[in-house]
């Protein structure tokens, strides 16, 4: 199957008009009765996506092709289903496969007209759901109305799931590939925030009610503070109870949150180092599109935006005469901002670059973060008292998108650390549980959620909208890309400013990894020619036939493509391996440079300096399943083989932090010829 799909792929890479109909008819073909479990469509669909990064296929005409294959296949197998009915059962290939039928029927009995859409995305029953919608006497109108809702979804999804991988398999090269990832990374998380939300809701209420019994009990044989207030969130004649714990939880949760970060922050733990991490990876994703639109959505969190919504609210719950409702809600937002101001003057932690003046220029935690959790997280509470469980569900997951929708777009910019956001969502989660537990244990007037919904989403869309157009063009100026860069003159790198650099490398998690032992000045391309004369080569490019490679048992060390790491969130910029001659044949030298920050002087012109790792991976054979690599830590090995290749380098010994990880601490010091003044040996 792999091999057919793998030529299915080439072909329409070689193909691209041929390629849309391929997928129009795996699409249409996957809804045919039975047989259409045993085409291959999705994962087609899947590796036609990953071409599009390349530039192979175009995106919406893929999607188009898609969408049209998967209504029209369902089409023709609802037709069939509603002209044949029960006589469907002898015809072939139906007769062959009696149980499947009845499952379908059962599921549909079970989901009614839903089971269209979600049969769409099983592919144990979307080769008969269609057929059963007919069968069933489904309306036409009906039928076709869900079907088309269906098939762009699942076009849609499919055609990014594939961009992304294409994207992955480019390694950021491009601008196109990197706002393929960007937009990856954001449906993934819109996904989490959409699929965890209505489940963590339920989840809680659940163990609310699992625990209730035992917490009752303990609160009933005590006296304290803590023991009345558990009484009185469990108590059975308030309507409310169920709401009030899963509030008493996201207080727990939140202040949880916050507190571990505000430890991490003051104590430098590796949270400080993956704030680094993430900074330079997402600026390293940044696009001139994504950045129209997260300036935009950052803009939603501005106190410019935030204010007029906050009056808005007010304005409406004094009309109710929700006195107290009133008083919570100017608490909820003035409370959180005002904490987030204190905090930053009291720590003074510094942004990630030199963005604002005065107070604002302290970082921890976000504002944004702070005053949006607020603002929306009673919002929620006021509306979902008031409405069904899927109002309440819709509710909160609209309120979650557009605060994490604001929290990441204040990473994506390099307005804030992670730890600042993560500071500022716990802090805004806890702060408005505590409000929202104390207002709902006080307080029985409504305040007409349907009218106080409207209202806030028309403020929001008025406040932001004149925002966006009056700020946008300076906010565009303010977080416009910069890369911080260190000056530091060739003499004092090579007389020792080497030294200063960092000595390993940190992952994503901020943990640290390899020890860095070459350091490189000027550019790479010398040091690939010196290298390529040595018998060093560039690795093979990530694609989709390199991809596959990994399936095969038996793949040679220079066949497998060399698996990225990231440096505080750098890609590499040079990756080269060593095969063959001296080295086992089971295994291959990696080296892998990152750009360190620093451009050295002292030339005809500046020179960037490079830092970087070289390991030996030790490639093992999982027969029959697959090809696997194992990183070796004889990283000694490694460089002095390196250093063979690079004779006029020079070596020199630093501190040892990275103990156990096989190697003394020698450092391979060299540079491009010509330039940059030659270092003394």
């Amino acid at each position: 199957m792999s091999i057919t799909i793998s030529g299915l792929m080439a072909f329409a890479a070689a193909h691209s008009l041929l390629g849309y109909g391929l997928a129009l008819l795996l699409a249409a073909g996957e809804a045919f009765p039975v047989l259409g479990a045993t085409v291959p469509g999705t994962a087609v669909i899947i590796g036609l996506g990953a071409l599009v990064p390349g530039g192979a296929l175009a995106m919406w005409p893929l999607v188009g092709a898609t969408a049209v294959g998967a209504v029209l296949g369902d089409g023709l197998s609802y037709l069939f289903g509603r002209r044949h009915k029960q006589r469907a059962m002898a015809l072939w290939p139906l007769r062959a496969r009696p149980g499947l039928l009845a499952s379908g029927e059962a599921f549909f009995v079970r989901h009614g007209s839903k089971a269209v859409l979600i049969s769409r995305f099983l592919p144990a029953v979307r080769a008969v759901m269609p057929l059963v919608a007919g069968i069933s006497g489904m309306s036409a109108a009906r039928f076709y109305t869900v079907d088309l809702a269906a098939g762009l979804v699942f076009a849609v999804s499919h055609v990014l799931f594939g961009m992304a991988i294409g994207a992955s398999l480019t390694i950021l090269h491009a601008i196109a590939a990197r706002l393929a990832v960007l937009v990856v990374l954001v449906a993934v998380l819109a996904g989490l925030a959409v699929w965890l939300t209505p489940r963590a809701v339920r989840g809680a209420v659940l163990l609310v009610a699992r625990l209730r019994g035992p917490v009752r009990h303990w609160a009933d044989t005590g006296t304290g503070w803590h023991h009345r207030l558990a009484r009185s969130l469990l108590d059975p004649e308030q309507t409310e109870a169920p709401g009030l714990a899963v509030l008493g939880l996201a207080l727990i949760g939140g202040v949880w949150l916050f507190l571990g970060v505000l430890q991490d922050v003051i104590a430098g733990d590796p949270l400080v180092r993956a704030d680094r991490a993430v900074l330079h990876l997402l600026q390293a994703l940044r696009a001139p599109v994504a950045d129209q639109l997260m300036v935009a959505v950052t803009e939603l969190g501005d106190a410019s935006v935030v204010i007029p919504v906050t009056l808005v609210v007010l304005a409406w719950l004094v009309w109710q005469r929700a006195w107290r409702a009133v008083l919570y809600g100017a608490v909820s937002v003035a409370g959180a901002s005002g904490f987030a101001l204190l905090l930053k003057l009291t720590l003074r932690h510094s942004r990630p670059g030199a963005l604002y003046e005065g107070w604002n220029a302290y970082s921890f935690p976000s504002g944004h973060a702070a005053a949006s959790t607020a603002l929306y997280g009673f919002l929620v509470v006021l509306i979902c008292r008031e409405v069904g469980a899927r109002a309440r569900v819709a509710v909160s997951l609209a309120a979650v998108s557009l605060v994490g929708a604001i929290a990441f777009s204040r990473l994506y910019l390099g307005a804030h650390w992670l730890s600042d956001v993560l500071a500022g969502l716990a802090f805004g989660t806890a702060w408005v549980a505590l409000l929202g537990i104390v207002y709902l244990q006080h307080t029985k007037r409504g305040v007409r959620a349907g009218g106080l919904a409207v209202g806030s989403l028309v403020a929001l869309l008025a406040a932001g909208g004149w925002h966006i157009a009056m700020a946008h063009a300076a906010d565009m100026r303010r977080y416009a890309l910069r890369q911080p860069v260190e000056h530091m003159a060739f003499t004092a790198w090579s007389s020792g400013g080497w030294a200063t650099l960092p000595v390993q490398r940190v992952d994503l998690l901020g943990d640290y990894e390899e020890p860095f032992t070459i350091q490189w000045a000027g550019p790479l391309a010398g040091l690939e020619t010196q290298l390529l004369a040595q018998g060093w080569r560039l690795p093979v490019p990530w694609g989709l036939h390199a991809s596959f490679e990994w399936l095969l048992p038996n793949a040679a060390p220079t066949a497998l493509p060399v698996l990225p790491h990231l440096d505080n969130g750098r890609a590499e910029a040079l990756v080269m391996i060593r095969a063959g001659g001296a080295v086992a044949p089971d295994q291959r030298l990696v080296l892998r440079l990152w750009p360190s920050g620093v451009v050295l002087s002292g030339g005809a012109a500046e020179q960037p300096l490079w830092i970087g790792t070289v390991v030996i991976e030790r490639i093992e054979h999982l027969k029959p399943l697959a090809t696997m690599v194992d990183e070796r830590r004889g990283v000694d090995t490694a460089l002095a083989r390196l250093k063979a290749a690079l004779p006029a380098a020079r070596l020199a010994s630093r501190a040892l932090p990275a103990a156990g990880q096989g190697w003394n601490g020698t450092v391979i010091i060299g540079q491009s010829p010509a330039a940059l003044p030659r270092q003394d040996k």
